[in-house]
């Protein structure tokens, strides 16, 4: 336990003890902060970031919360206690050690809280730091990832969350508690540990995102289709069509056809993506040399490899080294 930090979110606030008599919410906020739109509360950058990348507070408790957006990603963390919220019409129930993503223009209402519950806030100036950037940094490692990925590219208007339930095995906790005492009572180089922090929290978020999260797409829902996907991101190396075809007691032919009218792509060109998802891997966070990446992944024919990268790409492995040692 934090005692410092404790007693700091615990305390009510100003605003706090005026809803917890009245039940009404108090603004804590002033109006240049709104931005008009549709009689709906949305918030602009300008009153909540000041020179900071990032900006954290304690939700106020006792009254509720009404609909409102953001032009920026928004992290809800529940410290203690419980929070219902309304996000995108849909209501759901935050739990102490959950934590919520809401993407940029998501809309949210939030029930009152209790004396018990603390939620905390949060928000991103940086606008490429969004729901598609998460996508695409677990699609460096995962064929599934990338497929999706690309699929939601369509649908970038329809405003996404994200919801990690507690676990006890990949527990944020300790990085939250550091976070907030850097943030509430700051000391030199604060704003670097918080940085280095959220990295980590960021990095042990990614390991819990799976395919399942992503909403409104059929391989969420389809169990053969997953179970493709999972089979091409273990065995990548290995695989072939009339192995995962007996695998799956299914007709080849019949996979086949399958594999391409469900994902657009042959099962050979999936699994030389997921080949190629994991040696650029190699290439970018290894030392180790082009031939032993090769013979890693599962390519037999250097030459063929080489023109799968580029088409992937547009560059070659040691030209990616190089940009990566010039970065450095």
């Amino acid at each position: 336990m934090n005692g410092k930090l404790d007693n700091f979110l615990f305390h009510e606030t100003s605003i706090e003890k005026t809803q917890r008599k009245t039940h009404n919410f108090v603004a804590d906020f002033p109006d240049a902060a709104l931005i008009n739109h549709d009689q709906q509360m949305k918030f602009n950058n300008s009153f909540f970031f000041k020179n900071k990348s990032i900006f954290i507070n304690k939700h106020n408790r006792y009254a509720d919360y009404p609909l409102h957006s953001h032009e920026f990603l928004e992290i809800n963390y529940i410290y203690s206690g419980h929070c219902t919220q309304c996000v995108n019409g849909k209501q759901i129930t935050l739990n102490k050690g959950d934590l919520l993503i809401l993407d940029i223009n998501s809309k949210h209402s939030i029930k009152a809280l209790g004396k018990h519950d603390i939620l905390i806030n949060i928000l991103f100036q940086n606008k490429e730091i969004n729901l598609n950037w998460l996508d695409s940094l677990k699609s460096n490692q995962s064929v599934l990832f990338n497929f999706l990925l690309n699929a939601s590219m369509s649908k970038q208007n329809q405003s996404q969350y994200l919801l990690f339930k507690n676990d006890a095995s990949t527990t944020i906790k300790p990085e939250v508690q550091e976070i907030l005492s850097e943030y509430f009572f700051p000391h030199e180089f604060s704003g670097t540990v918080i940085s280095s922090y959220l990295d980590i929290l960021l990095t042990k978020l990614l390991r819990q995102y799976s395919p399942e999260m992503i909403k409104d797409n059929q391989v969420s829902q389809d169990s053969t289709l997953k179970q493709i996907f999972s089979e091409i991101e273990k065995n990548s190396k290995t695989l072939t069509l009339n192995s995962l075809a007996e695998m799956m007691s299914y007709n080849k032919n019949y996979l086949s056809n399958l594999i391409k009218s469900e994902t657009g792509f042959t099962f050979t060109k999936l699994l030389n993506k997921q080949k190629i998802l994991k040696a650029h891997l190699a290439v970018v966070s290894t030392g180790k040399s082009i031939q032993d990446i090769i013979d890693e992944v599962g390519y037999s024919n250097r030459n063929y490899f080489y023109k799968i990268y580029f088409e992937n790409y547009d560059e070659l492995p040691s030209e990616t080294r190089k940009k990566i040692r010039s970065i450095e």
